[in-house]
């Protein structure tokens, strides 16, 4: 079941993300994103990969939103895909 990573608002100070971004993930780091947005995703990717759905926030089971480690960074939403 893979897990989708999409940047929802914000700015990447560093110039590397941009809303509307996408990034496929399956037990391995996605190709091309940055270090700063995968650092604060990444236990939420191997939590949904191993089938938690308690997550914080409570309201969808299967998502969970998470901002960059760059306070004035970017917003991502990572969902896992049925």
């Amino acid at each position: 079941m893979p897990i989708l990573i999409t940047v929802k608002r914000g700015k990447c100070q560093g110039g590397y993300h941009k809303k509307g971004d996408e990034f496929f993930v399956d037990w391995k780091t996605p190709e091309g994103m940055c270090l700063g947005a995968w650092d604060p995703v990444s236990p939420w990717v191997t939590a949904l990969l191993c089938g938690a759905t308690n997550l914080p926030d409570g309201s969808d089971p299967d998502a969970m939103e998470v901002h960059c480690a760059d306070p004035k960074g970017i917003t991502l939403e990572v969902r896992r895909i049925p």
